[in-house]
């Protein structure tokens, strides 16, 4: 028995331990094959559910995992037969950017059902009975949003949750060790005064606290804290004597041993990491303040190497912002959201305390200098960041003065590089193209895509697309944003972007303005951006635009600005949606030959692309911004048939479209 004790409390045990259990995570990942193949009815139980404006998505636990978009609302914990067809989730089309698919895939979900048809088998029962009621308790009320963050552990309907995550506070709205301290500590004082034995409280708080975190989902954080909580205190009780980074090991291992797929969660990423760095602080701080404040930039340096690989920025005013919204929020928000709970006529005594935090946040805006984009890096440089944090810890903290010195590096690493970069974004039915110059000395985009709104829906294309590619590429600036001409899917994004992003000026094309130009002129006259409209060419170093004007034409289509780019030996031509009439034009007035990289006109309509400009201009690569399975029929294959001869790209296809050019070596890749 002594030996057992020994081995069990050995390093190697642990190490041994861990490599078995990444083992079988890695097996897990490779190896997986889904119960479902082309079915098309399934009988579930309902065991989370999201309202959106047009559906509702529910997820349901089938043989495996299923997420199920209907019109119709069914309860938590309803059995239900399905009638659909299955789908594999999207992942993403332009590189660096959120994956749908592997979030899925963290939550055990690999495919997605459009139901045609649910049929209700049998009502809710046990505890979904009781969250169904806790929902309905909470709905329609001036605090819902937070009472579903800290009852429910869903923060999605909170409004400002974008803004708490750049801020870095938004942990503060996952339930986790630190809610569950307080939480249990509660119930330990009111049970220790009917309860002389300590461990009837025990077994009573563990109850309850099971209860609660399978109310909240199961979260990662949520369910470390809790086995945390068991674990921590049966190596007391039962005098185990296990160091608290062994015991988190255990609890490591656990939760990936019944989820092998948790490991792709973000949530489990942060919450396992902040957790084992606030373990390996050594000794314990004087004093309130001075812990809270060690305990937030602890917190801060090692989340920052997760923040930059999923999110690719970080606020470095999260320390100091923490000081005040981590003991508000434990100590006030948190806790009166289960009084208001209990007594909704207190609702009032919430919201006071919700617009003080939300003074706060505004506050907090002043420091919006502190956030910085970082450009993405691999798994390997997070991986290195931790191994220098690990040092800093156990080794020496010189080691911190190293942390600090690949921060900055990483930082400036965008005007290190030395290629010459062209992104074609895929941005559905429209166009957006990103070109960057050597050590970022200037970087265009030419359009920015947009979709027309329609009642009170609205695009996110910029929010969910343009800059979180900005920022994952290290851009923090648009030099010159060209509008090649004023239809939506060409300039619906601009109003956004420019409010949103820094840009240097813009350029119209010829012609008179519409009404998403006359917008976009008057935002821009409120920034005091300057614009300019019907270029000839513009310089940038050693390389031109230029833009091949013509005439002025009685379409918005044809006025299209059509740029010509030559960069070492490589030529470049964007047609806008510039069409036949509009080519013929050119070939008379320029000389076009031999064109590398051809932006087909139009998203591929054969409105343009004739045979006669193409014999011309003969492009080596053609390239198509369409979206997928798109109203239109773009791209046409009477423009393929015309373009066969040249090797074709296409967003639908393809996703994002990135060319890089060093000297006279050109490297094409794809996302999809």
């Amino acid at each position: 028995m002594k030996r057992l004790k020994l081995i069990l409390h050995s390093k190697s045990f642990f190490v041994v331990l861990l490599l078995v259990v990444c083992g079988y995570v890695c097996w897990s990942l490779t190896h997986f094959s889904s119960k479902y193949q082309k079915e098309q009815t399934f009988v579930g139980m309902i065991i989370s559910k999201k309202v959106n404006d047009s559906y509702i998505t529910y997820e349901v636990k089938a043989k495996e995992k299923l997420l199920v978009r209907y019109s119709e609302e069914f309860s938590l914990g309803d059995q239900v037969l399905i009638e659909g067809t299955l789908e594999r989730p999207s992942k993403n089309r332009n590189f660096h950017l959120f994956n749908y698919q592997e979030y899925l895939k963290g939550k055990r979900i690999f495919y997605i059902v459009d139901a045609s048809k649910i049929t209700l088998l049998k009502k809710t029962t046990g505890l979904y009975l009781l969250k169904n009621q806790v929902i309905q308790r909470i709905e329609n009320r001036k605090t819902t949003s937070y009472l579903f963050a800290f009852l429910l552990g869903d923060s999605s309907l909170l409004e400002e949750k974008s803004t708490y995550q750049s801020l870095g506070i938004s942990h503060l709205f996952a339930v986790s060790g630190m809610h569950v301290m307080f939480f249990t500590a509660f119930l330990f004082f009111i049970l220790n005064c009917f309860f002389k034995k300590e461990v009837i409280s025990f077994l009573i708080v563990s109850l309850i606290l099971g209860i609660y975190v399978w109310l909240l989902g199961s979260s990662a954080s949520a369910s470390r804290a809790f086995l945390l909580f068991l674990f921590s205190f049966c190596n007391r009780y039962f005098k185990w004597e296990f160091s608290s980074i062994q015991l988190l090991t255990f609890v490591f291992c656990c939760l990936l041993i019944l989820n092998p797929f948790s490991i792709l969660q973000v949530g489990f990423q942060f919450s396992f990491v902040i957790c084992l760095f606030l373990m390996l602080q050594n000794g314990k701080k004087e004093g309130y303040m001075k812990t809270l404040f060690f305990t937030s930039l602890v917190a801060s340096l090692a989340s920052f190497p997760l923040s930059v690989y999923h999110f690719h920025q970080f606020h470095f005013g999260s320390v100091l912002f923490n000081l005040f919204a981590v003991p508000f929020v434990s100590f006030l928000l948190f806790p009166f959201s289960f009084v208001c709970f209990c007594f909704p006529f207190l609702d009032f005594v919430l919201e006071f305390l919700i617009s003080i935090f939300h003074g706060f946040i505004h506050v907090c805006d002043v420091f919006s200098f502190l956030k910085l984009s970082f450009c993405s890096i691999s798994i390997v440089f997070v991986v290195l960041y931790y191994l220098i944090l690990i040092a800093c810890f156990k080794v020496h903290k010189r080691w911190l003065f190293v942390y600090f010195i690949c921060i900055f590096l990483h930082f400036f690493s965008p005007y290190l590089d030395t290629h010459y970069w062209i992104d074609m974004i895929d941005v559905g039915q429209g166009d957006a193209i990103l070109i960057r110059y050597p050590h970022l000395k200037k970087v265009i985009l030419i359009d920015t895509s947009g979709v027309i709104p329609y009642g009170n829906w609205k695009s996110k294309q910029v929010e969910q697309i343009l800059l979180p590619y900005f920022q994952s590429l290290g851009v923090n600036r648009i030099d010159t944003l060209i509008i090649t001409h004023g239809d939506y899917d060409h300039m619906g994004n601009a109003v956004s972007l420019v409010q949103s992003f820094r840009v240097g000026q813009v350029i119209f094309n010829c012609g008179s303005y519409n009404g998403l130009e006359y917008d976009l002129i008057k935002v821009l006259e409120k920034k005091n951006i300057q614009y300019y409209s019907c270029m000839k060419e513009l310089s940038i170093g050693k390389s031109k635009l230029q833009f091949l004007n013509t005439k002025e034409y009685d379409n918005e289509n044809d006025n299209s600005s059509v740029i010509y780019l030559s960069y070492n030996r490589y030529k470049f031509l964007f047609m806008g949606d510039a069409s036949v009439n509009r080519e013929k034009d050119i070939l008379e007035k320029y000389n076009l030959k031999d064109i590398d990289f051809f932006k087909v006109g139009h998203h591929g309509s054969n409105t343009s692309s004739s045979d006669k400009f193409i014999d011309v201009i003969n492009p080596k690569y053609s390239l198509i911004s369409v979206g997928k399975n798109n109203r239109y029929g773009h791209p046409k294959e009477s423009v393929l048939d015309i373009l066969s001869n040249s090797r074709i790209y296409r967003t639908d296809l393809d996703g994002g479209i990135r060319f890089k050019i060093y000297k006279n070596k050109l490297k094409i890749k794809t996302c999809l």
